[in-house]
């Protein structure tokens, strides 16, 4: 009896627990909820953040890269996290050593299972004391057959001229007529192009010098194009002399090769790392540029333009920033944070909007952590090392190089607009990102100076453009952003209706009648109402068994089964107890007076059915004053 009793106590106590957890968690959800929903608010636009805002923003993405980072093993790192985490880190033990571990045994290259350009490139760039490195990724270098290359003579006066060709210790004798035709035998070596304006350089010739001399004034140069044809790219250099002089021509066409292919990507990073350390990249360049509408997924404009300085690179990147907000190529095969980054290390220190744009989105959109996509370590690490750089040099044997900017008058710039401005490339300092240091602050024209707009936020430029100092510089006019699909950009896809597993995202557009629909993902836990709930049935079972005998007489007062009132005797009403008092005699009879009568016997009743509940309610306090004590 005790012990159900007790059990229906515990019972309704847990009930009422149930109860108050159940409403806790449904508080906490939805707590959790309005929070993602303020998140999604926030990433519809680009917010102004101030300098604290951003500052504190960033010095949180480092603290989680950091926190992501220690908490791993060294077997549990990718070579590219270790790569991306020591740009960004600096000098890490656990990171350095994932990379060395991976160093072929036999080379110096990476990874040791299958050394690429790429990633070797990468390292060479992370580590500052690279020598060795650079060695073989020159190693790798072969030329190019990928492109048709042709030889220019043009006549400054355009008349008639007759010019020889020296090579293979042999001359050959050409005319160039009236309207610039070129007619004659130019030997083994050339051979007059299609049109008959230029000299096609055969293959076997590649690396080999011509020289060039006409009886009038002339300008010669190189061009070249794919092998399947398109544009015709024209080699910045070109030689001139007067009558009688002599020019020298010579195709130089290089790539980084795998296997027998060239490495298209391989060898946008490879050059990009041998420019860094101060070597000679000409001779890729004419290669990277010429297959770059072929390789568009791998974004080569953010690599040529700081390799080349050509405002039609820093066009082609600035026009390719989706909304106002990040870059993703089409094809892609690493996503639109790396693309971005890629995109920011190319702009560099410029002033331009789409640079503050991108940065103060990736700002608004950072996980609870501070990180980036999911808290992904390569993506967070890229973001951090292109977006915003710290002095840290990286590591490798051989220490640090300085950083540029702590020296008086140097500066980190764009090649090309360090040397066209005086300036000289210093290769024994460090810059961040693409930039190279210059021994001089490069002072840029302003939009105005060059006959420009700036385009507002909301706008963007129809035509060419150019960076200046106050930023990306439209050279034609400024239209409005027109709507574009941002859902599928940003991972999500596009449908009439989302599926049962998927969710609709209003921040993100869809093109035509289509919404943007996301994966469903479980809310964040929040387990603070859960623990402290735990603890307060923990309290209320400790005073449950510290007052469970008081709680049993509760709950048999509750359920209406102890009721107390007084004891009444058989044969007097109950209520002529409290008013009954003994008569007293007034005289006291002699016993004379007294006859000898018969004892009268009172019949027998039975017991009434009150007299047996009054039995059981006695029986019953007896046994709670008892459980009381």
């Amino acid at each position: 009896m005790k012990k159900s009793k007790f059990l229906i106590a515990g019972i309704f106590a847990l009930i009422i627990c149930y109860l108050f957890i159940t409403l806790g968690m449904a508080g906490a959800v939805n707590a959790t909820n309005s929070s993602s929903s303020a998140v999604s608010a926030s990433s519809i636009a680009s917010p102004s953040i101030s300098s604290s805002e951003s500052r504190s923003a960033v010095d949180k993405a480092y603290q989680c890269l950091e926190n992501q980072i220690k908490n791993k093993t060294v077997s549990s790192i990718s070579l590219q996290e270790a790569i991306y985490g020591l740009l960004a880190l600096g000098s890490k033990k656990n990171l350095q050593d994932k990379i060395d571990g991976e160093k072929s045994s036999s080379e110096n290259c990476w990874p040791k299972t299958g050394c690429t350009i790429k990633e070797s490139a990468q390292v060479a760039l992370a580590y500052k004391s690279n020598e060795n490195i650079l060695k073989w990724l020159l190693s790798k270098n072969a030329t190019s057959n990928d492109l048709n290359w042709y030889l220019e003579i043009d006549i400054s006066n355009h008349i008639p001229a007759e010019c020889t060709l020296k090579y293979d210790n042999s001359e050959k004798k050409i005319n160039i007529v009236e309207d610039m035709r070129i007619t004659g035998n130019p030997g083994n070596c050339l051979s007059i192009s299609s049109s008959g304006y230029w000299l096609a350089v055969r293959e076997n010739c590649y690396d080999k010098e011509i020289q060039i001399s006409c009886n009038q004034d002339f300008i010669t140069t190189l061009l070249y194009e794919k092998k399947s044809g398109g544009t015709i790219y024209v080699l910045p250099d070109t030689n001139s002399a007067v009558a009688l002089g002599t020019t020298s021509e010579k195709v130089s066409v290089k790539c980084f090769k795998s296997g027998n292919t060239c490495d298209y990507e391989g060898s946008l990073w490879a050059a990009l790392t041998l420019f860094k350390n101060g070597k000679n990249i000409n001779a890729f360049v004419p290669y990277l540029i010429a297959l770059a509408d072929n390789n568009q997924k791998y974004f080569p404009s953010s690599f040529l333009y700081a390799l080349t300085g050509s405002e039609d690179h820093y066009s082609n990147i600035v026009q390719n920033q989706k909304q106002g907000r990040v870059w993703k190529m089409i094809s892609t095969p690493y996503g639109e944070y790396y693309d971005t980054s890629l995109a920011m290390l190319a702009l560099g220190k410029s002033s331009s909007v789409e640079l503050e744009n991108a940065k103060n989105y990736l700002l608004s959109i950072q996980t609870n952590e501070g990180c980036w996509n999911n808290n992904n370590i390569r993506d967070t690490a890229f973001l951090l090392y292109s977006g915003w750089p710290k002095n840290s040099a990286g590591g490798g044997e051989g220490g640090t190089t300085p950083s540029c900017e702590l020296v008086t008058g140097q500066s980190c710039e764009n090649s090309n607009e360090c040397t066209g401005a005086g300036g000289s490339v210093l290769s024994n300092f460090h810059c961040s990102g693409f930039n190279i240091c210059c021994s001089i602050e490069v002072q840029k024209q302003s939009c105005s100076a060059l006959n420009g707009l700036i385009c507002s936020a909301n706008k963007e430029c129809d035509g060419r453009t150019a960076s200046s100092a106050d930023g990306t510089c439209c050279l034609d006019s400024c239209v409005d952003i027109p709507e574009e699909d941002t859902c599928e950009i940003l991972g999500g896809t596009c449908r009439t209706a989302c599926e049962d597993n998927e969710e609709e995202n209003t921040a993100e557009v869809c093109t035509g009648e289509s919404v943007c629909c996301e994966e469903k993902t479980e809310p964040e836990k929040n387990y603070t109402w859960l623990i402290i709930l735990l603890v307060i049935l923990i309290i209320l079972a400790v005073l449950a068994i510290i007052f469970r005998n008081k709680i049993k007489i509760w709950w048999f007062k509750f359920k209406g089964k102890a009721k107390v009132s007084p004891v009444v005797r058989s044969g007097m009403p109950p209520a002529e107890l409290s008013s009954y008092k003994p008569m007293q005699p007034s005289y006291r009879p002699s016993p004379s007076s007294y006859a000898p009568r018969t004892p009268i016997r009172m019949p027998m009743r039975k017991p009434s059915a009150s007299s047996v509940k009054d039995k059981e309610m006695e029986e019953t306090l007896k046994k709670l004053k008892e459980m009381s004590k």
